[in-house]
C-alpha cells in the first residue's frame, strides 16, 4: 500500500462531499439515516466504514468511489426508483420482459461492437 493511500482520510472526504453538496450537515446526515451528532462522529474517522460512506453517497448523490481506491462500487438509487416497484404479478412480468429485451439489445450491441474491433485487428494485420 502507497504512502499516500495509507494517508487517505475517509471522514475527511465525506465532510468536503457534504459541504460540496451544498446542504447543511443535519440535512446531509438525514438524508442518509444518521443523525447531526453521528455525522461529527463520521466526518472524524479516517477509516470511516464504507457501508457509511454508501448510505451518504447515494444521499448525496456523490460517487465515492472516484475518490477513495478500493471501495466497492454501489448504484447512487435504489433500482425501485429506476424501474419502479410492480404493483402485481402482470406488472413484474411485464417489467422482467422489458429488462431481459434491454439486455439482449445491449448484449447484441457489445458483440456488433467486439465483431468491428477484431476486423479492424484482423485488416491491420
Amino acid at each position: 500500500m502507497s504512502s499516500k493511500q495509507h494517508k487517505l482520510n475517509r471522514g475527511q472526504i465525506l465532510a468536503t462531499a457534504v459541504e460540496a453538496s451544498g446542504l447543511k450537515k443535519e440535512e446531509a446526515a438525514k438524508k442518509a439515516g444518521y443523525t447531526r451528532s453521528a455525522y461529527y462522529k463520521h466526518i472524524e474517522n479516517p477509516d470511516l466504514d464504507f457501508s457509511i460512506l454508501i448510505a451518504y453517497g447515494k444521499a448525496l448523490r456523490h460517487d465515492f468511489t472516484e475518490e477513495i481506491p478500493g471501495m466497492p462500487g454501489y448504484l447512487m438509487e435504489e433500482l425501485s426508483e429506476i424501474y419502479g416497484d410492480p404493483g402485481n404479478m402482470e406488472e413484474a412480468r411485464q417489467l422482467i420482459a422489458k429488462l431481459k429485451n434491454k439486455c439482449l439489445e445491449l448484449l447484441e450491441k457489445y458483440n456488433r461492437l467486439i465483431e468491428e474491433k477484431w476486423n479492424e485487428e484482423r485488416g491491420k494485420k
